[in-house]
């Protein structure tokens, strides 16, 4: 585990170094804020974040494609990751390393987010219940989706195909929630794939365990996929 922490610490100094965290921090923190003048001071004029916290569902798809596009792919493309894996590290540390240095940026910046909700509170009175568990939904919403862009940066040695790979997958999962017009167990189940189901409930200040087990069975799939994916690229 030294040398999951040992890689996060590196990755998390890169993605600092780099502008990607600030350009990230910048565009996410614009875009929202945009939306809560507009939508929650100007034309509702409600003290409530369920809106904002509904488009931040959508909002963290890019940001995951941005934040994880370059973790194996630039590695690959430059040469380094074959003198990272002459080191004595296995690769699901490798894996968990660069996963946590991502999931420790997204935290980051949906931190800063709370600023939305705490000028909130200067001016009304918001259900804080429901803020909180819907930033964890956010949070676990975001976390699923920062593991899928790190399985899309270890099947390609381009940093742009790999963004556009997490792209399309994870607008494909959302969706499925489309298919909930199906009607009867398929639209249900549709639904439930999309992650709809689960956002939906936090947003709503109901936190189910069947969901939270459902978001981490999924991260735990998709990086058990990416540790595979990069042992096989091991032995090409």
């Amino acid at each position: 585990m030294r040398n999951a922490v040992t890689i996060t610490e590196r990755e998390l100094k890169a993605l600092f170094v780099s502008p990607v965290a600030y350009a990230v921090s910048f565009f996410f923190l614009l875009i929202l804020g945009v939306y809560f003048y507009f939508i929650t001071v100007v034309a509702y004029h409600e003290a409530n974040l369920h809106g904002l916290l509904g488009v931040l569902g959508y909002l963290c798809i890019p940001m995951a494609a941005v934040i994880t596009m370059h973790l194996f792919a630039e590695e690959r493309r430059s040469g380094t990751i074959e003198l990272l894996m002459t080191y004595p590290i296995n690769d699901w540390e490798v894996v968990i390393g660069k996963y946590l240095a991502s999931l420790l940026l997204y935290a980051f910046v949906l931190l800063l987010a709370l600023q939305f909700p705490l000028f909130l509170m200067a001016f009304g009175k918001p259900d804080l219940g429901a803020v909180l568990t819907g930033f964890l939904g956010a949070f676990l919403l975001g976390a699923a989706f920062i593991a899928m862009g790190v399985l899309a940066s270890s099947l390609t040695r381009n940093s742009v195909v790999a963004a556009v790979i997490c792209l399309l997958a994870l607008f494909g999962l959302r969706m499925l929630a489309m298919g909930s017009m199906v009607g009867g167990p398929v639209g249900k189940t549709f639904y439930y794939l999309s992650f709809s189901s689960q956002y939906t409930n936090m947003l709503n200040g109901l936190i189910d365990t069947r969901d939270v087990v459902f978001m981490f069975s999924f991260i735990i799939f998709t990086l058990f996929t990416a540790v595979r994916v990069i042992e096989i690229n091991r032995w090409k």
